[in-house]
């Protein structure tokens, strides 16, 4: 393996390490921590499910050492709020779900869908998995998702933090990748990932994020809005091509495997 591959799934594998650390007790809010909540799962069968998700202990082990050791891949849901029967889906089985409560960030209901999301490891940087991600913008060219990740901090004494990494789905490309993590821009993987598909769209990317006189200011405006690399996207597909991968993926292999 190349060197450069090395330092490169370092990188990766720092904001996606899978671990067996305690996860904080005070994580950020969101309606997919909350217990028993309302929802409408859509299945890639196109059979839909209206119920509750429901916390229990396997479903919550089977998340925590899946593969990815980081991504959502199960979620259990119920008829009824508490007590019943509940059933545990993957998302190799759920197209998305969608939540029935309103909320002020997410006045028609927050939205999650099945996604191959890039779950890097040392000797495979551009491994993904299926899991489930929340959909913060969806367009034409492409998704801006959100989902979490263990992230380590300090040094001798190394401790895990689960935190929010923002990334971008585009039309055409095997997985999502990061664009951010913890608040701070890092897209190691998605430009890699582009040097290697689509030489134009990364050269195109690198000199509006790094190399052109405004690209601290472009990587600034992209921490407060992430949908502006949709639009920059959607500036380059004004006289190009769109991404096409042949690995993309729109829906699970019937003998899928986990991580690949």
């Amino acid at each position: 393996m190349k060197i450069r591959s090395i330092i490169l799934a370092t990188f990766f594998v720092a904001i996606a390490l899978p671990c067996m650390a305690k996860k904080e007790k005070k994580v950020e809010n969101a309606q997919n921590d909350k217990e028993d909540v309302h929802v409408e799962v859509i299945l890639f069968s196109g059979d839909t499910i209206n119920g509750y998700l429901r916390s229990d202990l396997k479903t919550g082990l089977k998340n925590m050492f899946s593969k990815s050791g980081t991504i959502n891949q199960y979620i259990n849901v119920g008829e009824q709020p508490k007590g019943g029967e509940t059933r545990r889906l993957s998302a190799s089985e759920v197209k998305e779900y969608r939540f029935l409560e309103p909320t002020e960030a997410y006045p028609e209901g927050a939205r999650t869908i099945s996604e191959r999301i890039n779950s890097p490891n040392p000797f495979k940087p551009h491994a993904s998995v299926r899991g489930f991600a929340y959909v913060k913008d969806t367009r034409e060219c492409g998704s801006i998702l959100w989902w979490r990740v263990w992230k380590s901090y300090g040094g001798r004494n190394t401790q895990y933090r689960l935190v929010t990494a923002v990334g971008v789905k585009l039309k055409g490309a095997k997985a999502a990748y990061p664009l951010m993590v913890d608040g701070l821009v890092g897209m190691w993987g998605i430009m890699d990932y582009l040097k290697k598909k689509y030489p134009e769209l990364h050269q195109y990317v690198n000199d509006y994020y790094y190399k052109g006189k405004d690209s601290k200011a472009h990587r600034k405006e992209l921490l407060d809005n992430p949908s502006t690399f949709l639009v920059l996207y959607e500036d380059f597909l004004k006289t190009h091509e769109p991404l096409a991968d042949p690995d993309e993926e729109l829906e699970p292999k019937s003998k899928e495997k986990e991580l690949k």
